[in-house]
């Protein structure tokens, strides 16, 4: 049942650690010394079989903006579409009223000639100035092709509204096919048209603007959020949500919509979160109905800057923020006590009584997310004494793969609001389950439905790829994992609490450390052009490590490689070693318990033909195997998060020197919201 609201930088390698308590920085000195170097609202969960029985198709990723008041909705849409198309795009377009009955509608795909924000900020001017009202939208497609037809946002067959739409309508083909029964005529590919026409049917059948909309919406099944327009309303955008997000800001006369806070954040401290099955008719006159102060929620403000000056893309920058953004997520130390070195997490303390019940772990996740939690599992299961702990693809969880006693979940996203987390994280609820968020985004989907977690604190990660963001991640879980193991009062017999505590305090400052190899792995780099495969394997922790690294290089470089249990390549993947060309395979090696498994490995890829190149925090024990070895500060149990950095600089120097764009690569999206 739908219901309505009427409405009308930092130094390159060390932390400056000025802002830190005196404390952390006593813990940063003291660390390298003597070491071998350096809740707001649930959602309704009454529709979650809708969402636990979604099937995975070809779909679309997008970002919608809408604006209505007395300024520029032309400047105010291209400056939020700027902003969203970090999480990737091929597309965008915008729609404004006029006033006086015209609609007019600009959109493009990018293409050789030229980047479709680009166009649209050229073309925008000319078309849309001085217009009071609009709506625009970054799509990124693989459901329906990447054309300006396919592009949003779409009208009706009578050009009588425009729409955008975030999600993915299941039922759009049959319902397509009765529209074209009809006589509709289709422009483009895409279901979203579909929602269009299917209002257009109802405004036809004498049905008035939001009747019309809830009538259309009341038989979609899928997932949506649209923003819609209609030229005999120019006061009027009309709002709704079904599993993907939609925000409503207001500042004095001027009304916001986003579908996330960044595009919120240069204009209003305060946003109304839309409830799923809700539909917002937005009007000057009766903003007052939806933002009421129960509803508010503040807007936690965040620089946002328009380039990554002085460095020439966004993901050299971010590579660079590691050491400040771990910092950040340390609280610069606030979040372990001086005085008894016990873990402080408010947002996990308010509901220890309920945490301490959980005795079977899943930590969901996708992607980056993913292999940080296969770290964290790592960690846990020899610190937190839980019978079971296990880091799940979320993409590929299903409700019957939750422990059925004293179970838990962590949930980790950069965003909050990937879609295949979110859908794990409801059929979780379903089941009473306790869910904790590790967001980097504050007030997202994933930290507002669970009500519990622990934000990153890592500031806004604008390259599509993560890189901050994995370390961060990996920081904060074992921040968890030490707040769980303290409060279960387990004594360790692998990782001593303790001797984590004094790793995770040197994090830091070892990333920073790390960075120095940057020149060296820019010529590696170099020297990896023109191979088509690369292996990286690992073990222990070395081992997500591994997976992380290869992700970056595939999705970065464009290169194929696949990271391996270092156990692994003899059970068939050895067969893709090719002796003539020397097949590039990366090796963690640390000074831990695999060390001799994992320099067995290495004369056996070595044996084969490989090309060999190490990374290690002691290349004494390399030196023999290793063609290149790169060296990494050791840190304790944590040495192993060091050795993802090496990973960062080679994908982003390996697709710099082939002419990529490291921050756009091709078919990927920063926030994956649709299944």
């Amino acid at each position: 049942m739908y219901w309505k609201v009427y409405c009308g930088i930092l130094s390159p390698f060390i932390p400056n650690i000025s802002n830190m308590s005196q404390n952390f920085q006593n813990r940063f000195r003291n660390g390298m010394e003597g070491k071998e170097s350096i809740r707001k609202k649930r959602i309704d969960l009454k529709n979650i079989s809708r969402f636990a029985n979604i099937n995975a198709r070809k779909v679309e990723c997008c970002g919608i903006v809408g604006y209505m008041g007395s300024g520029n909705a032309q400047s105010i849409l291209i400056q939020g579409i700027e902003i969203l198309q970090n999480r990737g795009y091929d597309s965008c377009g915008m729609s404004t009223l006029d006033g006086k009955g015209g609609l007019f509608t600009t959109k493009f795909a990018s293409s050789d000639n030229g980047d479709a924000v680009e166009h649209i900020k050229n073309i925008s001017k000319d078309v849309h100035e001085h217009h009071n009202i609009g709506i625009a939208h970054t799509r990124w497609a693989t459901h329906g092709g990447k054309t300006d037809l396919n592009a949003h946002p779409h009208q009706d067959y009578k050009n009588r509204i425009s729409l955008v739409h975030n999600g993915t309508i299941e039922n759009y083909l049959s319902l397509k096919e009765e529209l074209v029964h009809k006589g509709i005529h289709f422009l483009s590919e895409t279901d979203t048209e579909v929602i269009a026409n299917l209002i257009g049917s109802y405004l036809d059948e004498g049905k008035g603007f939001s009747e019309a909309v809830e009538s259309a919406l009341s038989r979609l099944q899928g997932t949506w959020g649209i923003a819609v327009l209609h030229r005999d309303y120019p006061n009027v955008m009309i709002l709704a949500r079904h599993g993907s997000p939609l925000l409503v800001g207001v500042q004095s006369d001027h009304i916001y919509v986003a579908s996330e806070t960044s595009a919120l954040a240069n204009y209003t401290n305060q946003y109304v979160a839309l409830q799923d099955g809700e539909i917002a008719v937005l009007s000057p006159e009766g903003i007052k109905k939806l933002v009421t102060p129960s509803r508010l929620i503040e807007l936690q403000h965040e620089k946002v800057e328009p380039s990554p000056f002085p460095y020439s893309h966004w993901t050299m920058k971010e590579i660079f923020e590691q050491p400040h953004a771990l910092a950040r997520s340390l609280n610069f130390g606030g979040r372990i006590s001086p005085y008894n070195n016990k873990v402080k997490l408010g947002g996990l303390d308010m509901h220890k009584n309920e945490l301490s019940n959980i005795e079977n772990l899943v930590i969901l996740g996708c992607g980056t997310s993913y292999h940080a939690g296969i770290f964290a599992q790592l960690i846990m299961e020899n610190i937190c004494g839980f019978n079971t702990v296990s880091a799940k693809d979320a993409s590929e969880t299903q409700i019957t793969g939750y422990p059925k006693y004293n179970a838990g979940i962590i949930a980790v996203s950069q965003s909050g609001e990937t879609a295949d987390t979110v859908k794990a994280t409801m059929m979780a609820d379903k089941l009473g389950i306790p869910k904790i968020s590790v967001v980097n985004v504050v007030g997202s989907l994933l930290a507002r439905t669970t009500g519990c977690g622990v934000y990153l604190n890592a500031g806004r990660e604008v390259a599509v790829a993560s890189t901050k963001a994995f370390t961060t991640q990996v920081l904060v879980l074992c921040l968890i994992a030490t707040w769980f193991a303290q409060n279960r009062e387990i004594n360790s017999s692998l990782y001593n609490c303790n001797e984590l505590l004094e790793a995770i305090h040197r994090v830091p400052i070892s990333i920073g450390t790390t960075l120095q190899v940057k020149d060296q792995c820019e010529q590696i780099a170099k020297k990896l052009i023109g191979y088509k495969n690369i292996f990286v394997l690992g073990r222990g922790l070395g081992y997500p490590v591994a997976m992380e690294g290869a992700l970056k290089i595939k999705e970065i470089s464009y290169i194929h490689a696949e990271g391996y249990p270092g156990g692994a390549l003899k059970h068939g993947p050895f067969a893709l070693i090719d002796k003539s060309e020397g097949t590039p395979v990366f090796l963690v090696i640390l000074s831990d318990e695999y060390t001799s498994l994992m320099l067995n490995v290495a004369q056996q890829v070595k044996a084969r033909g490989a090309k060999v190149i190490c990374i290690t925090d002691n290349p004494q024990i390399c030196q023999d195997v290793a063609s290149e070895c790169i060296v990494i500060p050791s840190n304790g149990p944590l040495t192993a998060l060091n050795a993802v950095i090496p990973f960062q600089l080679i994908a982003y120097y390996l697709a710099v020197q082939q002419g990529i764009d490291p921050d756009k690569p091709r078919g990927l999206a920063k926030t994956v919201t649709v299944f």
